[in-house]
């Protein structure tokens, strides 16, 4: 696949990755170096990164550039994209584990830095099982298109480096629920069937990709609900599906469930201030013009740079590596049907958005998306289950000022997020937002609210009142405002509450009434 055969704005997308990869690119180790990641934060790569590497190698391919003129061999800088696209897969075929009968079995470690894993190994803290899906579909990919590139010896490797992984998710068992990683193992399974001779593994390849679709079709949602990251590798496991899927199920059901994840996408996206409204059952932040997201980059695969929720890539910014999977996002190509991409380029009016997520146990989403306001929340019926920190129960987001260049942009975002380690059940109603806790063990009960907004005046929180730039919340609760603290890290400010010796399970909530003020 050439450059040119790519859409403007996925060549866009490709050559700005690039860009940024290149720069990240070390030639002793044949991969990609991890970018520092402003403020800190756990999670974040350190030393080198293997699975971003395999897609740097995927957009080398797209690229392929040849050698400078006249340069001198020996020089790294000057050598062809495809010369370095096959080092750098060889490279990260170095790193995959070869274990039968361990639970790492068919993984790669995610870096240099890491050490085998052993029987005692934790999953996640050691090692990252997903890493099998990930790279493995990456080499599907860069088998399918570019067949040439993988001659001889390193067509021998990918082809050993697709077996082992599929052995490992076999034994692994992907939950259907698991919506992302179900969706890639589904795709791998089925392509490994035909690519490696292997006719049964077709089998659990349709039973797993028709459980993934049940769940979707009982009321058209994936259990990782409104994920700005992982909503992103849906629509990449699902245009998987689309393009290349041998089974007619997988063709037909992945373009099904794009377009409706398209569209859910779209009933939350208001693109004046280039956020989705909460909930977010798993995200990396707040604010998606300061972050790296797997749904932005396929909104500016739709869309284009300048409407996409995505930050300057020219200078630091969070979650940095994830802007290394933009030429797959490019090579397989956003589809997006008619009605939910009139909602990426502009706002489309007001409207309360009622999600029915699962049903047992039952979760619900509800969000407004105003003309200058967004709020999110998740009733969850008492039971937080495996939803752990990355989880943002209840949202709110709010335009500060106009842009002087474009009157339905946002100069600048605030927003605020509740954080607790309590399961708490909320429900937005327009502007206002309710949270209750029903479900707890007494005592003094602990609530924060995280707040950011430029200008923000420490002294305009009270227990009932919070004056922020451009938005007034009145607070209804029966806790006490304990603390309003910077956060050292960043420019976000905390806000305390503990309700006081709570019998119990004896409900506890807030009410949030919000009121632009701009």
């Amino acid at each position: 696949m050439r450059p040119e055969r790519l859409t403007p704005h996925a060549r866009d997308l490709t050559t700005r990755s690039l860009d940024w990869m290149d720069q990240q690119w070390d030639p002793e180790a044949g991969l990609l170096r991890a970018p520092e990641e402003p403020g800190g934060g756990g999670g974040a790569p350190v030393g080198h990164m293997v699975r971003e590497t395999s897609w740097y190698a995927l957009g080398l391919l797209v690229r392929n550039l040849p050698a400078l003129p006249g340069a001198d061999p020996a020089d790294d800088g000057a050598e062809a994209d495809l010369d370095r696209a096959r080092r750098a897969l060889g490279r990260v075929l170095d790193h995959q584990l070869d274990a039968p009968g361990e639970r790492f079995h068919g993984t790669w470690l995610r870096g240099p830095h890491e050490q085998r894993p052993t029987t005692e190994s934790v999953e996640w803290r050691d090692y990252d099982p997903n890493w099998r899906e990930f790279i493995g579909t990456t080499l599907v990919i860069v088998a399918t298109e570019f067949p040439e590139a993988l001659d001889g010896e390193l067509g021998r490797r990918v082809d050993a480096a697709l077996r082992l992984a599929v052995e490992g998710t076999l034994a692994r068992g992907v939950d259907p629920s698991y919506t992302n990683i179900a969706l890639m193992t589904a795709f791998l399974l089925q392509d490994a069937a035909v690519r490696l001779g292997e006719p049964a593994w077709d089998a659990p390849a349709l039973r797993l990709a028709e459980q993934v679709l049940a769940r979707f079709r009982v009321d058209g949602t994936f259990d990782e609900y409104n994920s700005p990251t992982y909503y992103g590798i849906d629509l990449y496991a699902l245009a998987l599906w689309r393009r290349y899927a041998h089974q007619p199920l997988l063709r037909s059901g992945g373009a099904e469930m794009e377009a409706g994840l398209w569209q859910d996408t779209a009933r939350h996206y208001h693109a004046g201030l280039r956020n989705v409204a909460g909930p977010y059952d798993r995200s990396y932040g707040m604010d998606l013009r300061h972050y790296a997201s797997g749904i932005g980059l396929w909104i500016w695969a739709a869309v284009g740079r300048d409407l996409a929720p995505f930050p300057e890539t020219r200078r630091p910014f969070r979650h940095a590596w994830d802007l290394a999977l933009g030429p797959v996002v490019a090579v397989l190509g956003a589809v997006v049907p008619t009605d939910a991409l009139a909602h990426l380029t502009g706002f489309r009016g007001e409207r309360q958005v009622d999600q029915v997520i699962v049903r047992d146990p039952r979760r619900v989403a509800t969000s407004w998306v105003g003309e200058r306001l967004l709020v999110g929340a998740e009733d969850v019926g008492g039971e937080r289950g495996n939803l752990a920190d990355q989880f943002h129960p209840a949202t709110v987001h709010w335009a500060i000022a106009a842009d002087d260049r474009d009157a339905g942009r946002a100069a600048d975002v605030g927003w605020i997020r509740l954080v607790s380690d309590l399961t708490l059940d909320a429900r937005a109603d327009g502007p206002t937002l309710t949270l209750t806790c029903a479900r707890h063990h007494g005592g003094d009960l602990a609530f924060a609210f995280q707040v950011r907004a430029p200008g923000l005046d420490p002294a305009g929180f009270t227990a009932d009142r919070w004056a922020l730039p451009g938005l007034e919340v009145t607070v209804r609760t029966e806790a006490d405002l304990v603390a309003v603290e910077p956060d050292p890290r960043d420019d976000t400010w905390w806000v305390r509450y503990v309700a006081r010796a709570v019998p119990a399970d004896r409900p506890v909530g807030f009410a949030l009434d919000l009121r632009l003020t701009d």
